[in-house]
């Protein structure tokens, strides 16, 4: 059974995503992984959503074939991890998250029309960790446990911060994390981040 913090999801089955995301953000979760280990159902593939400005990280776990619809969602969450038999192909409907996850190179590969392969997507950045056969959701549970050991609101300011600031010029998107920062100063969680620090234990977070 997963903890309570994290809230994991198999988009193959079950209700839809949409239903499942707003269930999980109004639950104790502190993060989200979506997991495509399993063949992905049409209904959920054909789901457009935008995650970017969903206030919870969001993991994606993908062992095989990905395209269109089912790509453009894993290239909407904030972690990726998949197998070395995993790939990603198009098309997709915009191409302003693959420019800034991958840069132009990603773009030529996607309009390009074939897959992506395993090595491919890590070397682009379009992944954060290749795994071995079955093994993408092990890594996807570990990562999402150190995530959720975090401070809940120091995370949902972060993902705000990196997604407001891209969009921004450089020196205002410095002064809007500096503003994030000082708004966390006045939390519980810091004080108890400072003191479990002094005391040499781990901090118990409760997003206060």
């Amino acid at each position: 059974m997963e903890p309570a913090q994290i809230a994991w999801i198999d988009i193959s089955t079950g209700p839809p995503l949409a239903v499942r995301l707003e269930a999980a953000r109004d639950s104790e979760a502190r993060v989200v992984v979506l997991d495509a280990s399993a063949s992905v159902a049409p209904a959920v593939a054909a789901e457009q959503m935008d995650l970017v400005r969903y206030p919870l990280p969001v993991v994606f776990a993908f062992e095989g074939a990905l395209e269109g619809p089912a790509a453009a969602l894993a290239l909407g969450c904030d972690i990726r991890v998949c197998s070395s038999r995993a790939s990603l192909a198009g098309p997709l409907r915009s191409e302003a998250r693959l420019r800034v996850l991958g840069g132009a190179r990603a773009v030529s590969l996607f309009a390009s029309g074939g897959p992506i392969d395993a090595a491919a997507l890590r070397s682009l950045g379009l992944v954060n960790a290749v795994t071995a056969p079955g093994e993408a959701d092990v890594e996807a549970r570990r990562i999402a446990g150190v995530i959720a050991g975090r401070g809940p609101i120091a995370t949902r300011l972060a993902k705000e911060a990196v997604w407001r600031g891209l969009a921004q010029p450089l020196e205002q998107g410095l002064r809007f994390e500096t503003d994030l920062t000082l708004l966390l100063q006045t939390t519980k969680d810091r004080a108890e981040g400072v003191r479990a620090f002094l005391e040499k234990r781990q901090p118990v977070f409760k997003g206060e």
